[in-house]
């Protein structure tokens, strides 16, 4: 088996300002939960865009913790994207509880080219951006 794992919650956002509960369970066959990534389709959904988290009951970041504290952008090398968790998390099965909230309408106040883009988006497709969380599991 290998030493870690990049495990993959997907969560869905569908109007601008929406709040959307995470419920999940890490993979059993790893010990720890070493930190964790925020992949958004746009760099600026980034800017009032919050997670809460919490592992086994046990909060990690409250609700209103901004995710641009705890993600970066493009111009990182992959292998340093990642936040780092100073306290052991357990993984092997535990309980992912959460809530991703979008940034809302004010992320794009400066670019309305591009928030015109995003509301075409919502209507054509029923959907606005799916937000990737990615844990990474170790086994050390």
């Amino acid at each position: 088996m290998k030493n870690h794992k990049f495990q993959q919650i997907r969560v869905r956002v569908t109007d601008f300002g929406e709040s959307v509960r995470i419920n999940a369970q890490t993979d059993k066959q790893y010990a720890k939960i070493r930190g964790i990534f925020v992949s958004l389709p746009d760099e600026q959904l980034l800017m009032g865009s919050l997670l809460g988290l919490r592992v086994n009951n046990q909060e990690v970041f409250e609700d209103a913790h901004e995710v641009k504290l705890i993600t970066s952008g493009h111009q990182v090398a992959p292998n340093k994207k990642f936040f780092f968790f100073e306290e052991h998390l357990e993984a092997g099965g535990s309980a992912i509880e959460g809530k991703f909230t979008d940034g809302g309408e004010g992320v794009f106040s400066g670019n309305s080219a591009k928030l015109q883009l995003m509301r075409e988006r919502k209507t054509q497709s029923g959907y606005l951006y799916e937000v990737k969380i990615y844990l990474w599991l170790t086994n050390e």
